[in-house]
């Protein structure tokens, strides 16, 4: 059974855009279509059932956080709903439509996935920022640079580090910056906080609420109780290979 999160009923597209440091939603006029839909995922390896069914709706502008033990399957279950895994049964739907059906640099852009250690390109930080607009053909401009990275609680000089040096903190705030510069519908997080300490996972955590309260979805895989509640919107339980919403 698929677990709802919300109501889509409405709903109109908000882009994230960031003016002097904070995030602001711009409303436009063309319906959203970010609803992201996992019906009934089926994951087997070596004839054991990573996922056994896991299903889950998420409506735009929803924060979602899954929650569950080491096993249980929750990490898996990011991988495919990212399309970064293929399922032995089930499907993955954005906006109603089956995501093979979707090109994989389209989903990815609408999708951000971020990863519980996410790799770093060679180069500056400002050189990870314009990696993926230079993909679609576009240009990342100084100053557009200079509000993503503000916006994440990092000061501009940062632009200029080798980005591989950096803290575990750092490179998470720095990925989100550069997912947040494709204009995203979605952000997909699995294990944001598992590497960092209490604070700066905390930090992430109040980053993550807060874009969603600027109109972004979010999706947060976790193992951690805490940061689960914290995050807001619907709290889902994974065991088992199995998804429910916790009452």
């Amino acid at each position: 059974m698929t677990a709802p999160v919300g109501s889509p009923g409405g709903a109109i597209a908000r882009t994230v855009r960031f003016h002097h440091g904070h995030a602001t939603s711009d409303c436009s006029s063309r319906e959203m279509t970010s609803t992201l839909e996992a019906r009934e995922l089926v994951v087997v390896r070596e004839d054991r059932r990573i996922l056994d069914g896991a299903s889950i709706l998420v409506p735009p502008g929803e924060a979602v956080a899954i929650q569950g033990p080491s096993g249980s399957g929750k990490s898996t279950f990011a991988r495919a709903l990212a399309t970064l895994l293929e399922p032995d049964a089930g499907a993955v739907l954005l906006g109603g439509l089956d995501a093979q059906r979707i090109a994989p640099t389209q989903f990815r852009t609408r999708v951000a996935f971020l990863a519980q250690q996410p790799a770093m390109f060679e180069g500056s930080v400002l050189r990870n920022l314009e990696a993926g607009p230079q993909v679609h053909g576009k240009s990342l401009s100084n100053v557009r640079a200079s509000e993503l990275i503000r916006a994440v609680g990092l000061d501009e000089p940062i632009l200029q580090r080798e980005a591989r040096t950096l803290s575990g903190g750092e490179k998470q705030r720095v990925a989100l910056a550069r997912a947040l510069a494709n204009e995203p519908e979605m952000l997909l997080l699995d294990e944001p906080t598992a590497a960092l300490d209490p604070d700066a996972g905390e930090r992430i955590v109040a980053l993550l609420r807060e874009l969603r309260a600027r109109g972004l979805s979010v999706v947060m895989v976790t193992h951690e109780e805490a940061h689960a509640r914290a995050l807001g919107g619907t709290l889902c339980r994974c065991e088992r290979g199995r998804l429910a919403i916790d009452s």
